[in-house]
């Protein structure tokens, strides 16, 4: 009886560390993974979307990789940003425009998305066993509270002259007055991802390019800022050019296109995933715009040679409620159970699987509400359009606004519409003590404040 029994828990040894040693070699498969966040930028801005700026980079990740016709963010930075980080939306992280959220008392900035959720991006990639770093900038709170392990945050100043860099390294302040703040993010980028590690590594790389800034020689004035010039075959000139939109958009795919090479030549293209998109809309077309989808609609592109095929656009629905879930599933990891997480994972479109995509996406902005299915959308103003299979807004007469028609299957799609966000994206409560002075002053009595649509079904 003792000979079988050792022979039974040699057997369950064995099993077990089978199982350890396979478990292992799993992990050891997973992929890299990096989402780079550019700011202010809408799908009309690049040629990929039928926009006007060709991208030779960005171009060649969304056709050989996906990209997604109809991603959203919200209209505005740090909403979408707490969005992105949590997993929420903003009825939930009570983040609802750059002055409305959650106060920290001790300097009246927001109180950090990372204190008041544990389970954010930055801590469930960790948990999940991967080496994690943030790139760029934050606007949501204190990094520590995120769950990264390394980060190179950009320290910023009334006036962001982005020809010198000025970052938060892991703690310690670091000044390059000679290295454009790009560069100093990019380089960060290349030396976190080349150590030498047994675990994967995941990157939140969130960039200010073409955001505007203050003009250094003049403050009051507003625009681009400088970036290195590129000639026609994509080489640095030697210049600076400033108040240059589409030089901003070239030199971040410049930048990119150096990624892309520094991954191949150190053997971890055909393991990375590499996500690409907008924060919101550009700033003279979507940012703080309630109008039709051009506020939080924005480009979202996956490129990931070595698991996903060539698929270019694609038709699925996404918001970055859904980046969490997918990145967590990419990690071979769960979502923690008592938490709550509005995503819906699109991981299995990347490797291959089958997929069910979602029936609807939201956004919120102040006190706008957007819902969107592939056919229909309500918008911030309350307006509702038939979008059919268009998805360039920005050309007149794209999407029929049927606000207040009075064809029935209008009307009924409406309120089906309508049943959703009513259901799922509650209205802010504009009575919390925390933040009721914030809406009286920031929406109520502000020139942005929007005056809710009613169709005459209901007058």
């Amino acid at each position: 009886m003792k000979t079988k029994l050792k022979y039974i828990l040699t057997g369950l040894s064995a099993a077990l560390l089978l199982s350890f040693n396979l478990n292992a070699a799993a992990k050891d498969q997973r992929p890299n993974i990096i989402f780079i966040l550019s700011d202010d930028v809408s799908p009309k801005d690049y040629a990929l979307y039928g926009g006007k700026t060709p991208l030779p980079v960005l171009d060649k990740m969304g056709k050989s990789g996906l990209y997604f016709k109809t991603a959203w963010a919200t209209p505005r930075c740090i909403p979408t940003r707490a969005m992105l980080l949590s997993g929420k939306y903003p009825f939930r992280t009570r983040v609802y425009e750059n002055q409305v959220y959650p106060r920290n008392k001790n300097n009246n900035r927001i109180k950090s998305i990372g204190e008041r959720y544990p389970n954010t991006l930055g801590s469930l990639m960790t948990a999940n066993d991967y080496r994690t770093a943030m790139i760029g900038k934050i606007q949501t709170g204190n990094i520590e509270s995120f769950g990264f392990q390394n980060w190179c945050l950009v320290n910023h100043g009334h006036i962001f002259d982005m020809r010198s860099s000025d970052n938060n390294v892991d703690g310690k302040k670091v000044v390059q007055k000679d290295v454009h703040s790009t560069d100093s993010l990019f380089h960060y980028l290349h030396d976190f991802t080349a150590k030498k590690s047994e675990k994967p590594w995941f990157v939140y790389m969130s960039l200010n390019l073409p955001h505007w800034v203050r003009n250094p020689d003049n403050p009051k004035k507003w625009g681009p800022p400088w970036v290195p010039e590129l000639d026609d075959n994509w080489q640095k000139t030697g210049k600076l050019v400033q108040n240059d939109f589409v030089a901003c958009l070239r030199y971040l795919d410049y930048k990119i296109g150096g990624f892309i090479k520094h991954l191949d030549k150190t053997g971890q293209l055909d393991k990375t995933i590499i996500m690409y998109a907008g924060d919101n809309g550009s700033s003279s077309y979507g940012k703080s715009n309630p109008d039709s989808e051009k506020g939080p609609r924005v480009p979202f592109v996956v490129y990931a040679p070595g698991y996903l095929k060539p698929t270019g656009a694609n038709e699925e629905l996404v918001d970055f409620t859904d980046v969490i879930p997918t990145c967590v599933e990419l990690a071979g990891g769960s979502l923690p159970e008592g938490d709550v997480f509005d995503g819906h994972s699109f991981g299995p479109l990347i490797m291959g699987k089958a997929f069910e995509g979602r029936e609807w996406i939201s956004s919120q902005w102040y006190g706008c509400r957007w819902l969107r299915t592939k056919k229909w959308l309500i918008d911030g103003r309350g307006k509702f359009y038939s979008c059919g299979d268009n998805r360039n807004e920005w050309e007149e007469g794209a999407y029929k606004d049927l606000s207040d028609s009075q064809d029935e299957r209008a009307i009924y799609m409406r309120k089906q519409l309508e049943g959703i966000l009513n259901k799922n994206i509650p209205l802010p409560d504009y009575n919390d003590p925390e933040l009721s002075k914030q809406w009286k002053r920031q929406w109520f009595n502000n020139k942005k404040f929007v005056e809710p649509f009613v169709p005459s079904y209901i007058k």
